[in-house]
């Protein structure tokens, strides 16, 4: 592990397709409104009918209302404001075992990821959670991945231990 950064007071849009299953064009009319209305995306995460995608604060609110009503005749969308994006920056070759020790901890913590993406390189891998866990998530996996401090505790009901210790 490299490093661990985040970014407060993001929205997120999860955006879903009204048409069928295997309807082609969504994602092109999608992205057509947001260039129409010039909104930058940070972070992505989709499937064929529908896309969650994060926009930072300095997306302006006018903007985004017009983006929801240009996409109400083809898709139904959700706003969800006061969120975070934690991104991890990791070595391509431990991101299976960097993403099993963070969601040990989330797990452990009670913190729940809204998306996650992981870029192509797979060096960034970034979460979506509340901002109101943000601190909690970040702390934890300082400790996990920086200061060899990382308890995990298991879920009870499938280990008979409390804890384990896992070396990131």
């Amino acid at each position: 592990m490299t490093a661990i950064t985040f970014k407060r007071d993001v929205k997120v849009l999860d955006i879903y397709s009204t048409k069928m299953l295997g309807a082609y064009g969504f994602l092109a009319k999608v992205f057509g409104d947001f260039e129409k209305r010039q909104l930058s995306v940070d972070m992505l995460a989709s499937s064929e009918v529908s896309v969650s995608l994060s926009l930072d604060t300095n997306q302006k609110m006018d903007s985004i209302r017009a983006l929801i009503n240009d996409m109400s005749p083809y898709a139904d969308v959700t706003l969800t404001e006061r969120r975070s994006i934690l991104t991890l920056i990791a070595d391509v070759k431990r991101s299976s075992e960097v993403l099993a020790t963070v969601f040990a901890v989330f797990s452990s913590c009670g913190i729940q990821v809204k998306m996650m993406s992981q870029g192509a390189s797979k060096v960034n891998i970034s979460f979506v959670l509340s901002d109101d866990q943000l601190n909690e998530a970040v702390t934890e996996l300082h400790k996990c991945f920086f200061e060899g401090k990382c308890i995990v505790h298991q879920n009870e009901a499938t280990t008979p231990a409390s804890a384990q210790e896992v070396r990131a």
